[in-house]
């Protein structure tokens, strides 16, 4: 059985049927190397934020990655139309973070247009999938993106957080050393007023008039007086 194809081209079944699995063979192909550019993207931006990697090896690796999407994303667009689907365009949106620049995944349109050998294979079911996959494709990149993003400000806001709590140790060190001080000055001052009040006592207890006699001089005095 001959098939007709859009262009005027014609490919009988079995030729059709080998050049479908050829395109999906592509496709899962491409679809291995961009799950390694993800590997690269994911790795590169754990590296940054472990400080291990500067912001500009961080924003090269970047744009290695984000034109390796872009070639991927028009090579699968051409296997879609290949396989029977309508034309699209390939954008790729989104930014990769950096704290004093924003690296942005650029956004690159490219027309995908059938040339007048690229027979289509008439298969609108396959080009279909191809086309819900590329979408997906797109969130999981935002989503990769956005995630990043947030996991950014999250360090720097713990990194902020940490500042704070230093800065509030350091205060109270300060407050705990000048009372231990406060502390040490009203201790030396009570032993020395103690002392003070024990030697005024002292002088009083020899000065006095109830000083104690011992048990002779009661003796010499009682004498005395019988002697009377």
């Amino acid at each position: 059985m001959v098939n007709s194809s859009a262009n005027g081209l014609h490919l009988d079944d079995e030729t059709r049927n080998q050049e479908i699995v050829t395109s999906l063979r592509g496709f899962l192909k491409h679809q291995t190397e961009r799950v390694s550019l993800y590997k690269e993207f994911n790795d590169a931006f754990k590296e940054y934020t472990a400080k291990r990697m500067t912001s500009e090896e961080y924003a090269t690796i970047c744009n290695i990655v984000t034109q390796g999407f872009v070639e991927l994303s028009i090579e699968i667009l051409a296997l879609e139309a290949h396989l029977g689907g309508p034309t699209h365009t390939s954008t790729i949106n989104g930014s990769a973070p950096t704290p004093s620049s924003t690296t942005t995944l650029t956004a690159t349109e490219t027309s995908i247009e059938s040339t007048p050998n690229r027979i289509s294979l008439d298969s609108p079911e396959h080009a279909q999938l191809i086309r819900q996959v590329q979408l997906l494709e797109k969130q999981k990149l935002a989503l990769t993106v956005q995630g990043q993003k947030w996991a950014m400000a999250k360090q720097e806001q713990e990194a902020e957080d940490e500042k704070e709590r230093e800065a509030e140790l350091q205060t109270d060190r300060v407050v705990s050393i000048e009372t231990e001080e406060q502390g040490d000055e009203g201790v030396e001052a009570e032993v020395e007023a103690t002392a003070v009040q024990g030697s005024d006592s002292h002088t009083q207890a020899v000065n006095g008039e109830g000083i104690k006699l011992s048990g002779e001089e009661w003796q010499a005095k009682l004498d005395g007086n019988r002697a009377r």
